[in-house]
């Protein structure tokens, strides 16, 4: 299935109305630039360094985060653009009409909403016991989480890198008894083949490409396209069954299988 969506280009360099240099983590943004260049960090303001790289923009003649400045390094872009949060919801169920144990909504920058995403998935999802031979013949009962850590990881931080920042839809990320969904607005932003692009990677197409050189140079994502794959390979491995990739040219969805309810799970039964 190949799908094309628009992407906004040069809006994540955009001055954000109202904000100022006090929503940002300048202690966090300094340290980011000394990372990225270094020899310039040492010749150039914060300021000026930063504006080169589209973290600052002017508005009024006055210094202002950009998009992509507010959400790398913002101590709360949703007090200027609440639709840049995150919503994780957990149904006792397997639709979306059965009833909701919870419903959290998380904000702060892309880093800080993905750990605390994290932390979040990690409490309220179920762990498998395998069955670990020990060095003196005994069993030794270990564990692991019903949903692969890193294809969440992953998952997640595309859905927050890639979205369509222009949408009013938050990210949100759907716990049902046997499945998790994580879904972003925004579509494809090039023709891709879904199914190929999950089975071999190696397309890279950024609808925000500076807040994903950004994540990239925080350490948060490698941009090689192997993100999908590696989703899929994670799944794999946990015997979870297959991933589905839902796209439009309206949003993404990764639906990821519960080990509890996937083909080991089903094997175990037997």
């Amino acid at each position: 299935m190949a799908l094309v969506a628009p992407a906004p280009l040069g809006f994540e360099r955009s001055p954000v109305p109202g904000a100022t240099l006090e929503d940002l983590d300048l202690e966090a943004v300094e340290a980011y630039l000394h990372k990225r260049t270094p020899a310039l960090a040492e010749s150039m303001s914060l300021e000026l360094l930063a504006g080169r790289l589209g973290l600052l923009g002017k508005a009024q003649s006055k210094p202002t985060p950009t998009v992509a400045g507010l959400l790398s390094f913002g101590l709360l872009p949703q007090l200027h653009r609440p639709e840049w949060g995150l919503s994780i919801v957990r149904v006792d169920g397997r639709v979306l009409s059965d009833a909701i144990e919870e419903r959290v909504d998380l904000e702060g920058s892309i880093p800080a909403m993905r750990e605390q995403a994290l932390s979040y998935i990690l409490k309220h999802t179920r762990t498998i016991p395998d069955d670990v031979e020990t060095s003196d013949g005994a069993e030794a009962p270990e564990s692991h989480s019903e949903y692969p850590i890193a294809a969440v990881r992953e998952a997640l931080t595309n859905a927050l890198v890639h979205r369509d920042l222009r949408l009013s839809g938050r990210v949100a990320v759907r716990l049902f008894s046997d499945r998790m969904e994580i879904w972003n607005p925004g579509g494809l932003t090039a023709a891709v083949q879904l199914e190929e692009q999950a089975q071999h990677g190696g397309v890279s197409f950024p609808r925000n490409p500076l807040l994903a050189s950004t994540m990239r140079t925080l350490g948060l994502m490698e941009q090689i396209g192997r993100g999908l794959p590696l989703i899929r390979r994670a799944v794999q491995r946990a015997g979870s069954g297959q991933i589905q990739i839902i796209g439009t040219q309206a949003d993404c969805k990764v639906v990821l299988p519960s080990a509890l309810v996937g083909p080991r799970s089903a094997h175990a039964d037997h």
